[in-house]
């Protein structure tokens, strides 16, 4: 069974606190009601994890990068000295 882009929609606004209380509790009920909702909120709160993991690792991989860069070339000496002092006790 293919889930809606109603649907989809629905349970982002849920898992993103962006309803209504009313709405949620609504949701909430429709969701004991119904196994499938239920599963379809897993697996979109799922993605959401991988999505946040993979984005949180290519961050540290452009972070990584950017320091090699600013504190492993040679041509960059001051930059590294004023940084260094900056975080010198």
């Amino acid at each position: 069974m293919r889930t809606s882009l109603n649907e989809i929609k629905q349970v982002e606004k849920y898992l993103f606190n962006q309803l209504t209380t009313e709405e949620s509790l609504l949701f909430e009920a429709r969701m004991l009601t119904n196994p499938m909702l239920r599963l379809n909120v897993r697996v979109q709160e799922k993605i959401y994890s991988v999505l946040r993991f993979y984005h949180r690792k290519k961050l540290k991989e452009e972070f990584e990068h950017i320091h090699e860069n600013l504190f492993k070339d040679p041509m960059k000496k001051d930059f590294q000295k004023s940084i260094y002092q900056l975080f010198k006790s």
